[in-house]
């Protein structure tokens, strides 16, 4: 592949880009086949997107499930930013008047069980537009 001027694609064969050269950069391809970063970062990407851009977020999230079955290598866990969202969620639960500390201690030790061993034993779920939860089940109170 010839790259263009201002182009960096990832990963790179450079161990490190000078600051010079990378103050110049007007573009950055990323390379989600090759690199489980870049794989992990437009995953993260398509999340961020979804409520805005639904139809950026599907077509992102089959290119990403194709990349991933086509290496085997499945979906990404950025523990780091799983770990961040998670005590943001907790900070602010624990300021509820409902908070259960147990209960969210024990969800954190299974979280932090499968980030240490990926492999999922049930398929993962789809992402599923925001309108699918808010549809009113038959047989639960209120819900008529």
């Amino acid at each position: 592949m010839s790259f263009r001027p201002g182009t960096l694609r990832s990963p790179s064969g450079a161990k490190c880009i000078a600051p010079e050269r990378a103050s110049e950069l007007s573009r950055i391809e990323l390379d989600p086949q090759q690199d489980r970063h870049a794989r992990a970062a437009l995953e993260a990407y398509a999340d961020s997107a979804a409520a805005e851009m639904p139809w950026l977020a599907e077509w992102l999230d089959e290119r990403l499930r194709d990349a991933a079955q086509d290496d085997g290598s499945g979906p990404t866990y950025c523990g780091a930013t799983i770990e961040r969202v998670f005590d943001l969620a907790q900070a602010w639960a624990a300021g509820q008047p409902d908070y259960a500390a147990t209960a969210w201690e024990r969800v954190r030790g299974q979280l932090q069980r499968m980030l240490a061993d990926p492999v999922p034993s049930q398929p993962l779920l789809q992402r599923l537009p925001a309108d699918d939860f808010a549809e009113p089940v038959a047989g639960i109170a209120g819900a008529d």
